[in-house]
Parts: structure tokens; sequence; C-alpha cells
């Protein structure tokens, strides 16, 4: 039976007669009709107006409401997601849900730097520690006695074989030169005559002789006081530097006052002291490396120039002379320390491990190498090694990636990521989307 279109608002039961009291059923039936006749609030959907009445009858249709314009509006299509309502927490997507399982799955990895093995050449050699010498190193003394004059040279000066370095006073000894000159040209000019006569036999041949010798005589005399003046101006006996100086301007000097020391640059040698058991394994012209800590990423080509065929029954070793040679004059000097490494044996197709990859355990040698993201420790047999590599002797292939940094502390099998990688992870694109085309501007159009 349908419900009457409205009642009257129901009496509460305070105020109603103890004979009128209403039953369970009734107590409902006002509550359900009171439900029925508050009205609406004005932002609710409407959707009573779609849903049929209780009684069955149809129900009548509502027109949507029309648009600005007076257009009526669109019904969303079918399958569409309504917008969210205002305030209602925002929906998340599949691929925001992909792409923060990657970021935090990347951040739970342990960072690492990783590094590709490849072919190389590796060397072995002999290591020691020493100072440079020069081959020619000598002192200089005057060959006159007399005066210092003037000094010509200073300490650090690369001269020339022959250059001036010092000038001892010389006056009486020019004068001397002058004089065995004057007399040696007199005598020449009287033997010529001499020559004559006796070609025409006007003379005999003892006065021809006679006048030959005292020629002769003559010529060893101007000779002597011309070399006698020559000492008077010191000269460098060969090229090379001005190690010190000795002398002082005024100061009068003779044969055993020293003047000058002088070094051979070009000629800088490194004498090390290689143990007996190595005698058959350095032979001459081997190559060398020679470097300093004083001269820091330099490196000094060397070869060995000498070896001493006895062993010393002291120490057990033997010498071996190793020449160095460095880009120009001055650049090594003697005395520097430097370190020698004699190059016995070279690999040209080494697989080369770097050596900061290495981790030392239980006095074994380890590297770590990746694959998809997962560290391996593998033990390493090593070759030949140098101070910036190893060699893998088996076990290790070219192109393998091993950490280079962060492998101290790693477990086998840890999960890692390389920090230093060339491209990032690749982010999914959500499911179901195209990746948009870039977009690229069209060419302004040109004035006519």
């Amino acid at each position: 039976m349908p419900l009457p279109e409205r009642f009257p608002r129901p009496t509460p039961f305070a105020v109603l007669p103890f004979s009128f009291r209403p039953s369970v059923a009734a107590v409902l039936l006002i509550a359900v009709v009171s439900g029925c006749n508050r009205s609406a609030p004005a932002d609710a959907p409407a959707k009573s107006a779609a849903t049929p009445p209780a009684t069955g009858a149809p129900a009548a249709k509502t027109p949507p409401p029309a648009q600005a314009g007076g257009t009526a509006a669109a019904a969303p299509a079918a399958g569409t997601a309504a917008a969210p309502a205002p305030g209602a927490p925002p929906v998340r997507k599949s691929g925001d849900s992909e792409r923060e399982r990657n970021r935090l799955s990347s951040i739970e990895k342990a960072p690492v730097e990783t590094a590709v093995v490849a072919r190389g050449p590796i060397s072995a050699f002999l290591s020691f520690n020493t100072t440079l010498e020069t081959e020619a190193m000598v002192d200089i003394y005057p060959q006159t006695t007399g005066q210092v004059e003037a000094l010509l040279v200073e300490e650090g000066r690369i001269v020339k074989a022959g250059e001036a370095l010092l000038k001892i006073e010389d006056s009486e000894m020019r004068i001397d030169a002058d004089e065995s000159r004057a007399n040696y040209e007199q005598l020449k000019r009287n033997f010529s005559r001499t020559e004559d006569l006796y070609q025409r036999k006007l003379i005999n041949k003892q006065d021809y002789e006679n006048q030959s010798y005292q020629l002769e005589q003559a010529r060893l005399r101007f000779e002597r006081a011309t070399l006698r003046h020559s000492y008077t101006t010191v000269r460098a006996p060969f090229d090379g530097v001005v190690a010190t100086r000795e002398a002082q301007v005024g100061a009068r000097v003779a044969t055993g006052s020293k003047l000058f020391s002088m070094v051979k640059l070009d000629e800088v040698v490194a004498k090390v002291f290689v143990p007996g058991r190595y005698l058959s394994v350095v032979a001459i012209n081997q190559n060398a490396v020679v470097t300093s800590e004083f001269l820091p990423d330099r490196v000094f080509k060397g070869w060995v120039k000498r070896i001493s065929p006895v062993i010393d029954p002291k120490s057990g070793t033997f010498k071996v002379t190793v020449g160095v040679r460095g880009d120009r004059p001055a650049e090594l000097p003697p005395g520097l320390f430097v370190s020698v490494r004699v190059i016995t044996d070279t690999r040209e197709q080494a697989v080369l491990i770097p050596k900061r990859a290495v981790v030392y355990e239980g006095g074994e040698r380890y590297i770590f190498t990746v694959k998809n993201d997962v560290a391996t420790k593998r033990k390493l047999q090593i070759g030949f090694e140098d101070p910036q590599h190893v060699e893998a002797v088996a076990g290790i292939e070219p192109g393998t990636e091993i950490i280079v940094v962060g492998q101290n502390g790693l477990k086998d099998g840890a999960q890692v990521r390389a920090v230093n990688a060339l491209a990032p992870i690749p982010l999914q694109p959500e499911s179901g989307a195209t990746p948009e085309p870039a977009v690229t501007p069209a060419p302004a159009a040109k004035k006519s």
C-alpha cells in the first residue's frame, strides 16, 4: 500500500497518553516516514531521482542541466574514471609505484665504482733506491801562479768546452810572449836570406845548419811563452755545469789552489747493488725506469750501462751502473735520491687489474666482479705487478666489470650499484602509456 504523501510529525512519546503507546512496528514506520520527508542537501548528487520509487511507479526522467550558452553537458564516457572530489587523497598510479620501487631498490644497494678489465703490457723488475752520480766530475786548478783578475762564471752556470772561467793577471807573461815572438820573426827573416845564399852556394853547409838551429830554438821559446801566457785564462775542460766556485777576485792563486768543480750532466748514472742470485738475470742494455719523490709525476728512461762481474763476499751483491738521461741538462742533478727499477721481462698482452681493486685477506688477494648488480668475490692469481697494476694469470677475462672503490667490507653476493655508470637507471613507463615524442619548434616564417 503506498505511503501517504506526507504524515504529520509524530508526537514524542513523552506527551502521548498511556493509552496510546505505539507498538514497535509503528515506531519503525514513523521513523521511515520522517526520513523520507527530510529535504536533500543542495550539493548532494541527484541519485534519488534516478531511483524508482518503492511503489514500483515509473520515475520521471530528469533532463541534464544546461551549460552556459544553452548547450547540454556531455555525460562522461563509459569506462572513464571520474575526477576525484576536492580534498580526497590522490590516487597512486601503477607507473608511480613502479618508479618508487626502483628508487627504493637502488637506495638499498651498496654504492661502488667499477672498471673494466683490459689487456696491456706489464713488466717484471728489480727495484732499488740510490743517489745519482755523474760520470765526469773534476776539480779545476790553475797551471800558473798569479793574482785573480776576473771571475767570468758563477755556480750553476752551464758552460761549453773551452769557455773561459777565470782570468789571472798576465802583464809579465804577455811581455815575454811578445818578446819571444819578435825574436822568432827576426831570426826567421834572417834565415830566409841564409837559405838563399846557401842555394847559391855562397855559404857553407855548417853556417846554414847553425842558422837553422837558432831559428828552431827561437820558435820553441816563442811557443813556450805563448803557452804560459795562455795559462792565465782558466777554461772549461768539457761541456758541463759549474758545481762550486772557490776563487775570489784579488786572491793570489798557485798551482795547488782549487778554483772550480765541474760536473758533466749529460752522463748521469745510478749505481745499485744487486743480490748475487740475479747475476744471470741482469744484462747490458736492459731498460730501466728512474723516478724521484722530489720530481713527482716525472719518469726518466735509463739503461744498464755496466755490470761488475765480481760479487762482493761481504754483502753478496754485485754493482750495476744504470745510465740515466733527462730531457735537458741540469734536470737530474747529482746527489738526487731516486728509485731505480731494472726491467728484467715484459709481457705485452697481460690481463691487467688495477691495484686499488685488490682486497687483501688472510695472505690472499681477492677482487669483486659485478654482474647484474651482484658482487662476486673471486680469488686472484698474481703474475707480474708494477706500481699501478697486477697481472691476473687465470680466471679473469678481459671485459669483466670489477669493483675498484667500495669493495672493502662487501660480502660475496651483495647487491651493488655503480655510481660511475654512464647512464642512469631507466624508469619504467606507465602501463599502456607511450612516451611522447620530443616537440621540435617550427621554423620561423621568412619575410617576403
